[in-house]
């Protein structure tokens, strides 16, 4: 029996700088399920919107806007596999990423959730040692652009920062303790389909890239999430996650990801059936 699938593109303002490599993913992982028979279609966030029905075996999501997650949702409620579903890419909401990653018992920096229009209190803050570098992000969404992570250390930076959100109508913030050590980003897709680490510089002792994918392994399961990515850092004593989120680029590992991604798809709908 052949299937029908459909690709929803990022919307551009939840694409800052990606929207060409955003775009790539979801076509080459559409190619590949093309390759196996399978009829596909991609459209634009509002062209999902603009549909009065859906009918369809699949949908590869990237759309993140409420209005596109809560058809995605409906879609979902006829029978379709998604990947990613509704629930998961909102659960990579800054506001719900942090309690998630909590859930899964992965290692991740001390962090709290503050509104930006208060006076800070430090019974908020938990762990969190404002005498030492933080960062500051937008609490609602992810970063959409450099202002959305700011590094501050003292109470004082903090505030500064929390009244720059404000300004700009943001009216929560995610406060994380800043991880000193190497920058990793890695990559993943479910069942255990596919997973690489890539250090920004030299390389990752192997111990380590097996520890860091069985974190990754339970992220993602508490978050829901079938296509993922996230940054960590390692330093001498282990790894904290520190950003995880739904179908990143997979700039560098396309091609490998691609095909794992229309794998998983095609044992998921295997399954549905």
């Amino acid at each position: 029996m052949s299937y029908r699938a459909i690709g929803i593109y990022r919307e551009p303002e939840f694409s800052p700088g990606k929207v060409a490599a955003d775009a790539a993913i979801l076509e080459e992982s559409l190619g590949e399920l093309r390759r196996e028979g399978v009829e596909t279609r991609a459209m634009t966030p509002s062209e999902f919107l603009d549909q009065h029905e859906v009918s369809t075996d699949l949908v590869l999501a990237m759309c993140q806007s409420e209005p596109a997650l809560r058809r995605l949702a409906e879609v979902e409620r006829t029978g379709a596999v998604a990947i990613n579903s509704a629930l998961a890419i909102r659960n990579c909401y800054r506001d719900l990423l942090a309690p998630g990653l909590t859930r899964a018992g992965v290692p991740t920096p001390a962090g709290a959730l503050v509104r930006t229009d208060e006076r800070l209190e430090h019974r908020v803050l938990g762990a969190i040692d404002l005498d030492l570098p933080v960062f500051v992000k937008r609490g609602d969404l992810h970063a959409l652009g450099e202002e959305d992570v700011q590094r501050a250390v003292g109470k004082a930076q903090v505030e500064v920062q929390l009244n720059a959100l404000a300004r700009r109508g943001v009216r929560r913030a995610y406060v994380q303790q800043e991880c000193p050590g190497g920058l990793i980003k890695f990559y993943g897709v479910g069942g255990g389909a596919y997973f690489t680490a890539l250090p920004a510089t030299g390389e990752t002792p192997e111990a380590a890239v097996r520890e860091l994918s069985e974190a990754a392994r339970k992220a993602s399961a508490a978050l829901g999430l079938e296509v993922w990515g996230g940054d960590a850092i390692l330093d001498e004593d282990g790894f904290a996650i520190v950003d995880f989120n739904d179908w990143p680029s997979f700039s560098r590992v396309r091609a490998p990801a691609a095909r794992a991604i229309a794998r998983r798809a095609l044992s998921l709908l295997a399954r549905a059936r």
